[in-house]
């Protein structure tokens, strides 16, 4: 299911120029997000990727071209989105999996999501990528969980799908991580319990 949502949004915008130095500069953009500058100037981005700013230019018409085509490259060089063994397993092994996924991909890439959402008022592609992906992991999280989803109704499963995207999102590792200062075991540790409990709730009514 998730790789049809994963298609929509790479087809959303086409990347028609494969040359070398501009998949540098946009790989030199993603590293300095993730190194913490939010964001990356042109004579940062130049200078990592070792081309002028007139060059870099040639490829994006403006730094936004430019997180755009980024946004589109972390999918590409952050496989993270898929659960391994996705569906197998018992329910306290799924949710163990599950979480670990979801906390090691944010930990590594919430600066590039912090990145894109401080766009998304201004940019309507910018919204609509964080919506697709938001939509993906609401996918994985459905196929993941269907033992459990499968005897609900259909309002009961869409609820339980939206309140496990929502305790795992990253909107919750920067409440956890930032606002409460949680450490990285405190905050798995918080996230197994929700699930476990938005399951366990479901599966009693």
């Amino acid at each position: 299911m998730y790789e049809s949502a994963i298609n929509e949004l790479v087809n959303a915008k086409p990347d028609d120029d494969n040359s070398p130095r501009r998949a540098k500069a946009i790989d030199a953009f993603i590293d300095l997000v993730l190194e913490g500058h939010l964001p990356p100037t042109t004579a940062q981005v130049a200078e990592r990727s070792e081309i002028s700013a007139a060059t870099l230019f040639r490829y994006f018409d403006t730094l936004d071209q430019l997180r755009a085509a980024a946004f589109l490259r972390m999918i590409e060089r952050f496989p993270l989105i898929p659960i391994a063994d996705s569906g197998h397993g018992t329910r306290k092994e799924r949710v163990d999996r599950f979480v670990a996924s979801r906390f090691a991909a944010t930990e590594k890439l919430h600066l590039l999501a912090q990145l894109q959402r401080s766009l998304a008022l201004r940019d309507p592609g910018a919204a609509e990528m964080i919506d697709t992906v938001r939509r993906v992991m609401a996918q994985e999280a459905r196929k993941h969980f269907a033992p459990e989803i499968s005897t609900l109704t259909e309002a009961e499963a869409e609820d339980t799908v939206a309140l496990i995207a929502s305790v795992t999102s990253v909107e919750s590792w920067e409440h956890f991580r930032r606002a409460f200062d949680r450490s990285p075991q405190q905050t798995q540790r918080a996230w197994v319990r929700g699930v476990e409990a938005i399951l366990t709730r479901e599966s009693t009514k």
